[in-house]
């Protein structure tokens, strides 16, 4: 039984050898709190979750599966505060319609693929949309928290901002609570932010950033790419994913044919940011490639609560039931390819193999930076070399680190897909 959940489900991604990124997220959270948060200035993503993993490596060791459990648990935490958007917000009362809609965000692919790995992505769902919750149900002190801290973990969460006050300024008389100077706090921090960010001489987006610019295959489908994640480079293609987006497109535009709909300020939030955001990301990414599924995972769930929002306006519940099951097929067709193909590399097995040749003396030598950190995490960090590259023949240990996180930082961008 184990053994087929830890090779035939979605837990297989939670069991598996990290991969470089993980690995870094390791090394960054050893830091102490001052240096995650310097070096992650120079990074693509802000440093919260580097200094909450931080004190979860501390409490619960770091190993592969005490390092992916933080992401579990925002993971769930996200799952939460779905919960209560459908039966605060939506008011949802069946239960039999409440399990099923939960049921489509704890199966999605995108979102559950990331639930199992040691990054920033499940902590960024969870802050944005905790402050989308908290800025439609106007909980002032919530907001202002969820708001602070997720603009200190993702850069995408500046999409999230200044969507809620353009909801906010069309929508102005229905909200009795929120006032508009509780945005220039968050605009105050993140400008702040940003000039830390370039003092440091970081860069938001960099000149050799790797993503690469989207085609038409990318416009056409983003809703479907949104759904499942999915990227070409994955290695496998998946047919289905036009049929996923010209369904996606016809609930959600079914939904201007609610009239009440266009008028609701839940309404119109949920579409700027789970169609027009990323449909906006993707072409902008024509003149700087910023479009990754992952990057837009928040979007991707509120896109689901758009749907949901107007699924459950569907006044013959079994045609909703149906929908919701066709969104559920899509998702376990879709998962069965990423069990298949997204394994990642067992590079446990193989430094496991190397360790057991190696002598005392003896080094390992990478020729990639991306690959120090892995044969760090599993080798030893002290005995791991790069050789041939910016960094050649470099032995970094714990007391050079600093500097080479600040040069590996600096070049991730051009190394990760070479």
């Amino acid at each position: 039984m184990l053994s087929f959940l830890f090779s035939k489900t979605p837990l297989l991604f939670f069991a598996q050898s990290l991969w470089r990124d993980e690995a870094f997220s390791y090394f960054l959270a050893k830091k102490n709190i001052l240096e995650i948060i310097f070096l992650s200035a120079k990074d693509y993503n802000p440093p919260l979750y580097y200094i909450f993993l931080h004190f979860w490596i501390k409490i619960f060791g770091s190993s592969e599966i005490a390092l992916r459990s933080l992401s579990l648990v925002f993971y769930w935490a996200t799952i939460y505060i779905i919960f209560l958007f459908l039966t605060k917000i939506f008011k949802i009362k069946e239960k039999l319609l409440l399990i099923l809609f939960l049921m489509v965000f704890i199966f999605n692919p995108l979102f559950l693929y990331y639930a199992f790995e040691a990054r920033t992505y499940t902590l960024f769902a969870f802050l944005s949309l905790w402050s989308s919750y908290a800025f439609l149900k106007e909980n002032k002190k919530q907001y202002l928290l969820a708001s602070f801290l997720g603009l200190f973990t993702h850069y995408f969460m500046i999409f999230i901002f200044f969507s809620q006050i353009l909801t906010y300024l069309l929508f102005k008389k229905k909200f009795k609570k929120i006032q508009l100077r509780f945005f220039f706090y968050q605009g105050a921090f993140l400008i702040l932010w940003i000039l830390f960010v370039f003092l440091q001489k970081g860069k938001l987006i960099g000149d050799d950033f790797w993503i690469k610019k989207p085609d038409f295959f990318i416009i056409k489908n983003f809703l479907g790419i949104l759904f499942t994640g999915f990227e070409k480079d994955f290695g496998f293609s998946y047919k289905k994913i036009g049929y996923l987006s010209l369904f996606l497109s016809f609930l959600i535009i079914f939904g201007f044919f609610i009239k009440k709909n266009s008028k609701k300020p839940v309404f119109f939030f949920l579409f700027l940011n789970g169609v027009f955001i990323p449909l906006l990301v993707a072409l902008i990414s024509y003149l700087k490639p910023i479009f990754l599924p992952r990057y837009l995972i928040s979007f991707l769930l509120l896109m689901l609560l758009l749907v949901i929002f107007i699924i459950n306006h569907i006044e013959r519940k079994v045609i909703a039931i149906l929908i919701v099951f066709a969104l559920l097929f899509f998702s376990f067709d879709y998962q069965k390819l990423q069990i298949k193909f997204r394994k990642k590399s067992n590079y446990k097995k193989l430094y496991q193999e190397i360790k057991a040749l190696a002598k005392k003396e003896d080094f390992v030598y990478v020729t990639l930076e991306l690959d120090y950190f892995i044969a760090g995490y599993y080798f030893d960090i002290n005995r791991v070399k790069i050789f041939n590259t910016k960094l050649c023949w470099q032995s970094i240990n714990s007391k050079k680190s600093n500097y080479f996180f600040s040069s590996f930082i600096s070049q991730k961008s051009f190394y990760r897909r070479k």
